[in-house]
């Protein structure tokens, strides 16, 4: 522990030096002496917090201060210390030059912060102007950066407003009063820096340039979530889910929502961690919620008027400054006929702290409220029952991703048996043979036997419209369910459009020109779009959407209409977060206030659906044959033989025009035939398992098969038995 407090200081101090030349903008290093006050028995006397005190008579010490981390690397006090005072002392040449502060205290477990005898930041302590040294925190909270931590946002946001009175041409005191959860508690540390404000997107990712205001909800116009954790907080890093107890409070509509108000919509236990990638490293951070009863078991419980479940996210829209990009796609994706999430805003508090706008939003599960397919259990692995539900998608993968080909991935179930994973391989292969074939526009035996072309039309206009640089490459979901109910994949439901509406220079999503499916080809839209039947299906479906759902008049009247629903609790979450001006992810344009912002994104829109207008009716791909089909005497006809190489298992994915009957001879290279199987086929696409016996008990090395139809030689691939 000593050693990694030691160079925890040093990484911030060097930190600040080397983000301009100019040393004067990192004002309190651990170079700087701090004067301190362990307080045992008494108070450190009057006016301690002020300039001129006299701190003569403290000891000094150029490092942390505290107790309960260890027993070296810091200055380590007496455990009966009841309250930590600190005194540090910085110089400034021109006060009237620096306009914003950041005051970044890891502490154990609350303080109240002055500047020059202002208090500046006050936190886990009561009202109390000034409390004894023998008061505790109002909750407990363990030192983050000591404990491991990844960035956490421990800044607290010091403006011109703040600093105009109370700034000082030459020596400045910055003191801080730490309190213990307890009169007589484990630990006891507060390390207290403060920064000058980096501007940018880079910048703010550092650990020195987290902050937030320290705002106050006294009421608001919108559903109030309220999340209290231990004092461990929430890891950055950990997959594993803490506990917490959450309150939501919605006292209805047109009425007011207060911290101190009951909590009649939730009041229980959950368990909660960090969801998203990229976004986690946002300090506005997104939660994965999974409500829990008094036992800790999964609960269900329907909360703002969404059908109950236990799992939910709690969304933080930060690099969207609309707020509302998420709501927005979701809610006109759900107008066009199929499921996508549900969301109610909110604002939420943690530990006491608001931390802003929030969008509760249901999570893609598989349920009857949500994507409603078969439920699909462990022993499902045979005949109708393995054929679904399974909801699959393209993403970043991570601890739990289950990969199939072609970078596809099992989001439901959690957890494959080998005969699903088989399956959804099997399913997979003869869906992209299908692609394949010179027929696959084929009403019958095409493509449309595999997944729906409604489906495929919905999920292209509303990813088209938004441009959304993820779009058919990250976030993207798809699903099937069971052969008895309707087994060909639907694209959906919708997810993370943040990045939507020209948000970022990402894939060049700030532009409002060309096709996003061109850039993103995984889910071979442009396939799909060499049939014309679809392109045509394609072209009225806008133009239907266009007259009505889609055209600008209605989107834009609904974007007004959840910004004056949000209007109050948006000019609170800039009060926290004051990024409006700031270049957050890749910005596709840059904005410097919050009526900037919608300005922009509605002429992107505008320009958006004007472009797609001009060109959906020019839409041609012609037909590409990927694997050309093989005409013959024995008919149209195309076979592939997976895996390539194989261990045991041996398949033949077979497409025939005709009746007949069918035989595979596994040869070996001195033509010797080691086995063969037979089948009779009617026209369509079928897939063919050679796997047995003699499968297993081949050589490894290179054979041939060899396809006969009705006893005609047909075609010859080479394999490889590893």
């Amino acid at each position: 522990m000593k050693k990694f407090i030691t160079l925890l200081l040093l990484c911030l101090f060097y930190q600040g030096i080397l983000m301009e030349t100019n040393a004067q903008d990192f004002y309190t290093a651990d170079t700087v002496i701090r004067k301190y006050f362990a307080a045992t028995t008494s108070d450190p006397g009057t006016g301690w917090y002020l300039p001129e005190f006299d701190d003569s008579g403290w000891p000094s010490d150029s490092g942390a201060v505290g107790y309960g981390y260890g027993s070296s690397g810091y200055n380590v006090i007496s455990s009966t210390t009841k309250s930590l005072y600190q005194r540090i002392t910085f110089q400034i040449e021109d006060s009237t030059a620096i306009s914003e502060l950041n005051l970044t205290v890891d502490y154990d477990d609350g303080y109240i912060a002055y500047l020059n005898g202002h208090e500046v930041a006050r936190v886990n302590v009561d009202t109390t102007k000034f409390p004894p040294y023998n008061a505790i925190a109002i909750r407990s909270h363990k030192s983050e950066f000591a404990l491991g931590q990844t960035n956490p946002v421990l800044g607290v946001y010091l403006d011109k407003s703040v600093l105009s009175s109370c700034l000082l041409n030459g020596d400045n005191v910055l003191a801080v009063h730490t309190l213990n959860d307890t009169l007589n508690g484990g630990s006891l540390i507060n390390i207290p820096y403060l920064f000058k404000v980096y501007s940018g997107y880079y910048n703010y990712y550092s650990m020195i340039s987290r902050y937030k205001r320290l705002v106050n909800i006294d009421s608001s116009d919108i559903p109030l979530v309220v999340i209290n954790t231990d004092e461990y907080y929430i890891p950055y890093s950990s997959d594993e889910y803490v506990k917490i107890h959450m309150g939501i409070i919605d006292n209805g509509v047109g009425k007011y929502n207060k911290p101190i108000d009951s909590f009649n919509v939730y009041n229980g236990l959950a368990g909660i961690k960090l969801r998203g990638q990229s976004s986690r490293d946002f300090p506005k951070q997104t939660y994965r919620l999974e409500l829990n009863d008094e036992n800790g078991n999964d609960t269900s419980v329907a909360l703002l008027g969404m059908p109950k479940e236990s799992d939910w996210i709690l969304f933080g829209p930060f690099a969207d400054k609309s707020q509302i990009r998420n709501k927005v796609v979701y809610d006109l994706g759900s107008k066009l006929g199929s499921y996508n999430p549900r969301v109610r805003f909110c604002e939420l508090i943690i530990n006491g702290q608001a931390v802003g706008l929030y969008m509760l939003t249901e999570n893609i599960k598989r349920d009857k409220n949500r994507v409603n397919i078969a439920k699909l259990g462990e022993t499902d692995i045979s005949g109708v029952d393995v054929t679904g539900g399974y909801i699959f998608k393209y993403d970043k993968s991570d601890n739990h991703s289950i990969f199939l080909k072609y970078n596809r991935q099992v989001d439901y179930p959690d957890v494959l048996q080998p005969e699903q994973t088989a399956y959804c391989e099997s399913f997979f292969h003869l869906y992209d043979s299908v692609l394949n074939y010179n027929n696959f526009r084929d009403p019958e035996i095409g493509y449309r036997k595999y997944v729906s072309d409604s489906s495929i039309v919905d999920y292209v206009i509303m990813n088209e419209i938004t441009k959304n640089a993820d779009s058919y490459l990250y976030s993207s979901y798809f699903y099937k369910d069971r052969e008895d109910r309707d087994n060909r994949i639907k694209f959906g439901p919708l997810w993370d459009y943040d990045l939507g509406f020209g948000n970022t220079r990402f894939q060049d999503g700030n532009l409002t020109d060309k096709w996003q499916y061109e850039y993103n080809t995984g889910m071979k839209i442009t396939r799909f779009f060499q049939d014309t039947v679809l392109v045509d299906l394609f072209q009225q479906r806008w133009a239907d959407l266009r007259k009505t759902t889609l055209s600008n008049d209605s989107i834009f009247a609904y974007i007004d209409l959840l910004l004056s629903y949000t209007e109050k609790a948006r000019i609170r979450n800039y009060e926290i977060w004051p990024v409006i001006d700031e270049e957050i992810f890749y910005p596709g344009y840059y904005i410097t206030t919050f009526d900037a912002e919608v300005n922009a994104m509605k002429d992107w829109i505008t320009e958006r659906l004007a472009w797609i207008d001009a060109n959906i009716e020019i839409i041609n791909y012609p037909v590409k044959l990927i694997n050309p089909v093989i005409e013959a005497e024995t008919g149209v006809f195309s076979f592939d033989v997976y895996p390539n190489p194989f261990s045991e298992d041996l398949k033949v994915s077979l497409y025939v025009e005709e009746h007949g009957s069918v035989r595979f001879e596994v040869i070996n290279l001195t033509g010797q035939v080691m086995y063969s199987v037979q089948d009779v086929v009617d026209p369509g696409n079928y897939e063919v398992d050679l796997t047995n016996q003699s499968t297993s008990s081949l050589e490894p090395g290179m054979y041939l098969v060899r396809l006969y139809i009705n006893n005609i030689p047909a075609g010859t691939q080479k394999i490889i038995k590893n």
